[in-house]
């Protein structure tokens, strides 16, 4: 068992979202790994090795965001 971050209701862990309140964690590290390959993209054309690794992290996020995301 575990707890959701957002209301901590008491959750299993093979749920993938919260039955109480809908809380999905996976979207939240989705979420950060597109805004991480957007932001670097865009800083790319500023400093490319500094952006090129905010790309490559973002990808890697939301590549492994499978597993915060558990397996059922």
């Amino acid at each position: 068992m575990s707890r959701c971050r957002r209301c901590d209701a008491e959750i299993s862990r093979q749920e993938t979202t919260c039955p109480a309140c809908g809380y999905d964690p996976g979207s939240a590290v989705r979420r950060f790994g597109l805004g991480l390959v957007i932001f670097g993209g865009a800083f790319a054309f500023v400093s490319p090795p500094i952006g090129l690794f905010g790309v490559f992290a973002g990808i890697v996020a939301v590549g492994g965001s499978y597993l915060y995301t558990p397996t059922g």
